[in-house]
């Protein structure tokens, strides 16, 4: 599982594309009409709100702009509270890219508790990108 919910969460029945494993937890984009593993190219995100293995062709997502606890590509620092950011993967990881913004799909927490200075792990974010985003 690569975030953790935080607060009250919305979900929404996507296809899912063929042959796409996800587990719950993971951040999701779309590719075709389809639900496919976020990376650093995707533009508009969601959370897996269930696992899907190969064969499935449904998934449930989250809706809008939910809260998330992320792990970051380095340690968490007071000056990127309110920061729009990036996913980067480790592997197979997603992890909230503290310094980098072009994508813009997370936003880190402007709050106090966002995260804890020089720790790397639980960094409160939110979707800033949904699926659902209306333009």
């Amino acid at each position: 599982m690569d975030t953790k919910n935080r607060g009250t969460v919305r979900g929404m029945l996507c296809d899912i594309a063929t042959g796409t494993v996800i587990e719950v937890g993971d951040l999701v984009g779309m590719t075709d009409g389809l639900i496919v593993k976020a990376d650093e190219t995707t533009t508009k995100i969601a959370r897996a709100l269930q696992a899907s293995a190969s064969g499935d062709t449904k998934i449930e997502v989250t809706r809008g702009k939910a809260e998330v606890l992320m792990t970051g590509d380095a340690v968490f620092a007071a000056a990127y509270r309110g920061d729009e950011v990036d996913i980067v993967m480790s592997g197979d990881d997603q992890q909230v890219d503290v310094a980098t913004s072009s994508t813009l799909v997370l936003q880190i927490s402007p709050e106090e508790g966002a995260g804890v200075v020089g720790s790397a792990s639980n960094i409160k974010c939110f979707i800033n990108k949904p699926l659902d985003e209306r333009a």
